[in-house]
């Protein structure tokens, strides 16, 4: 009777005091005031805020099924991803865990022996079965902060595996852009070595008549050999595009075969929802996990604090004893214990004080760290509008001035014919037209690609 008033004694005082201080162990969390800008800059270039969002599987936009299969894909056999959705599975097992210490523990026993005396004159059989369980009643929130870690361990968990993806799915429509800039650039070389042979041959003919000198034959197979010499170098570009291609993919590089249409030939995405910054809190998959392992580091301090105090734990034991094993579990045998400690903490050297110290410094280190986290995001969105907006002025520029080139060596072409001219002024009109039709082709394949990472830089696609 002595023990269980004891025992009451204890858990009243412990009542009282968790309900006096308690709740001053771990604070609510509260997300950080965030300084976000009324708007974007280069909204414009969008159209605003106001345009129709991308699907989730934003690159259909592009309309390619080719691309369509290799993003799903991606999705299905890239390592990384799944390496990232392993950790999610693992942060939940040490939820689980964490979620665990919140109850009694329960465990059983089964012992058996046989006793003898030295002189092995007598000898008896002693059995016994009991089943005990302790239980923490963390007074202090201890263990609840811990679970508040765990679980924020889970979300952080998943927004990385989330942003896993987004940067995945952007890459291999990185890699396919490129490609099919690569093949369409190749497929321009040829058809411009075959112009080339075609003045070279020209040239040839004259400089035989006796019409030109030799330095005007040998500029002209100089040029031709400029721009025979490009085709390599295109196509072992395209080779280890294509070889990051299938490791983001998953598959062994000489196994993976693509064929994108021309770059041009792709459809361009319509504008795409910019929304306003402070959405980015939201869409952005990394903000959500900084967000994410703040709240832990948030936890974490009000389970560190939880240690300065004294923990309770409360026993119980109940069982039988027998020196005969069928009659171990009759009521006479049995027995029944309760019981309860207290562990206070009276010196540790400094540990459990520097303890709450490391795990204040630690979210104040992870709130630097959110706060860069906000800062970046709204760099790569503005820096993506701009790519957007500069992008599409200059390739308007270029395609103009590469038929203005064209029809400059045309005309050239005629005048070198007629003698007009000499070689050299004709092959630098061929050059520059040459020059702008790729410049026209990387300015459109710039202009795609900032597309994709203005809605990288967005979160992907968030809108249904």
């Amino acid at each position: 009777m002595g023990l269980i008033v004891t025992l009451n004694a204890i858990v009243g005082v412990s009542l009282v005091a968790l309900a006096l201080a308690g709740c001053t162990m771990q604070p609510a969390y509260v997300r950080p005031p965030v300084a976000m800008p009324k708007g974007w800059q280069g909204a414009e270039a969008q159209g605003g805020t106001q345009p129709a969002g991308p699907s989730r599987a934003w690159w259909l936009d592009f309309g390619d099924v080719t691309l369509d299969d290799l993003e799903e894909t991606a999705l299905a056999n890239n390592h990384d991803l799944k390496a990232a959705l392993s950790r999610i599975a693992q942060a939940r097992a040490t939820a689980r865990i964490a979620d665990s210490t919140l109850y009694p523990t329960v465990d059983a026993k089964l012992h058996g022996e046989r006793r003898s005396r030295l002189s092995g004159a007598a000898r008896s059989n002693v059995f016994d079965a009991d089943l005990s369980a302790v239980y923490d009643a963390d007074l202090w929130g201890g263990l609840r902060s811990s679970r508040r870690a765990a679980q924020a361990g889970v979300l952080a968990a998943s927004q990385a595996s989330a942003n896993v993806a987004l940067v995945l799915t952007s890459d291999v429509a990185g890699s396919y852009l490129e490609l099919a800039l690569l093949d369409q650039r190749i497929d321009l070389a040829h058809q411009n070595v075959a112009a080339a042979q075609r003045i070279d041959a020209i040239v040839e003919t004259r400089y035989r008549a006796g019409a030109v000198s030799e330095l005007d034959a040998a500029q002209s197979k100089t040029s031709l050999a400029n721009i025979e010499a490009a085709v390599p170098a295109l196509e072992q570009s395209r080779r280890e595009t294509l070889n990051e291609l299938a490791i983001l993919v998953g598959k062994i590089p000489s196994e993976l075969t693509v064929q994108p249409p021309p770059l041009t030939h792709l459809a361009v995405p319509a504008a795409v929802y910019v929304g306003m910054p402070s959405e980015l809190l939201q869409r952005r998959p990394d903000i959500r996990q900084a967000e994410a392992i703040l709240m832990e580091a948030h936890a974490n301090i009000g389970a560190a604090r939880a240690l300065l105090f004294p923990s309770i734990l409360l026993t119980g034991q109940g069982g039988y004893v027998s020196d005969q094993l069928s009659s171990l579990v009759r009521s006479s045998n049995g027995m029944l214990t309760l019981g309860a400690s207290v562990l206070a903490p009276i010196f540790h050297g400094g540990s459990l004080r520097a303890n709450v110290d490391r795990s204040t410094e630690r979210y104040n280190e992870v709130l630097q760290q959110y706060q860069q986290t906000i800062l970046a995001a709204l760099r790569d969105v503005e820096s993506a509008l701009v790519d957007v907006q500069k992008l599409d002025a200059q390739e308007t520029l270029l395609r103009e001035a590469e038929r203005q080139a064209k029809r400059a060596f045309e005309l050239a072409e005629i005048r070198y014919r007629s003698g007009a001219i000499d070689a050299i002024t004709m092959l630098n009109a061929q050059n520059t037209w040459l020059n702008l039709q790729n410049s026209v082709l990387q300015t459109h394949f710039g202009r795609l690609s900032a597309l994709v990472s203005l809605i990288r830089a967005l979160g992907g696609g968030g809108q249904d």
